[in-house]
């Protein structure tokens, strides 16, 4: 009997040596929490990290380059898309806050207040000629300028950063906020019926998680230059869902209730 019972065990062996390592790692699984899932559009930042929120600022290119004087863009300003991209802002890093620096100074200066370095962003051709594209042709180049101003003192990589915010712009331009806007070119509009219209689309907003930018043209009319969305650091790539917002702390909406949204010239030639 006893032998018997030997045998049959000697013949479970090969089943056991592969059934108690497999039970072994389901019950180091029960008790491992899952990996924390990283966001497809983070943007690794080597140094002064601890900032709360991001602005991204997207531009309707008809307002933002025109002001009182007439036009403010370069004569081969590109006049599609209308959507453009600005800039994407880290907020005021905690050591700055810390030491007690205002806000404004920050919005002003941004990375000269650690060190001033004017050295151009280095991006492939591809990505340089998508940014061509969609980032206004201001009389010096506006990408450099948020390059050096918004980007070199956090250690991010240019090329990454760029494209992340390439993607933001181009998430909204495809969706139906975007396209309403361009479908609403040359007309006034309400500014609570965007809101109204992205919350139906996207989920409802934190408090100025989306502000908007007005210049006056040469005519002395309020035109949509802007939008500005406070967004989470952690949750690039849930954009523009809601759920990727922050409020915002600062007030800098300055368009009124009602506002015009520009179209280019009809004489005007694209660039």
């Amino acid at each position: 009997m006893l032998q018997r019972a030997l045998t049959a065990l000697r013949g479970l062996r090969p089943a056991l040596a592969v059934l108690v390592p497999t039970l072994s790692l389901m019950a180091g699984c029960a008790h491992t929490p899952p990996a924390a899932r990283s966001d497809a559009l983070s943007i690794p930042v080597a140094q002064h990290g601890d900032f709360d929120h991001y602005t991204l600022a997207l531009t309707w290119q008809p307002g933002f380059c025109t002001d009182r004087h007439g036009p403010s863009c370069q004569p081969d300003q590109p006049h599609t898309p209308v959507i453009g991209l600005h800039g994407l802002w880290a907020s005021l890093p905690s050591d700055l806050v810390h030491d007690g620096l205002p806000v404004t100074m920050w919005w002003n200066k941004g990375c000269d207040i650690y060190n001033h370095d004017d050295t151009p962003p280095r991006l492939s051709p591809v990505l340089a000629k998508r940014l061509s594209m969609t980032v206004a042709h201001t009389r010096s180049s506006l990408v450099t300028h948020e390059y050096t101003k918004h980007v070199q003192c956090f250690g991010m990589n240019a090329e990454r950063f760029f494209m992340v915010a390439s993607t933001l712009r181009d998430r909204f331009a495809a969706g139906p906020v975007g396209r309403d806007l361009e479908h609403d070119a040359g007309q006034e509009i309400s500014k609570a019926d965007v809101l109204a219209s992205f919350e139906k689309a996207y989920g409802p907003l934190p408090q100025r998680g989306l502000q908007f930018r007005c210049n006056t043209d040469a005519q002395g009319q309020t035109v949509l230059a802007q939008l500005w969305f406070t967004l989470d650091p952690r949750g690039l790539g849930r954009f523009p869902a809601a759920s990727g917002f922050l409020p915002s702390p600062d007030v800098q909406d300055n368009c009124p209730a009602r506002f015009h949204v520009p179209a280019w010239p009809a004489t005007a030639q694209a660039g």
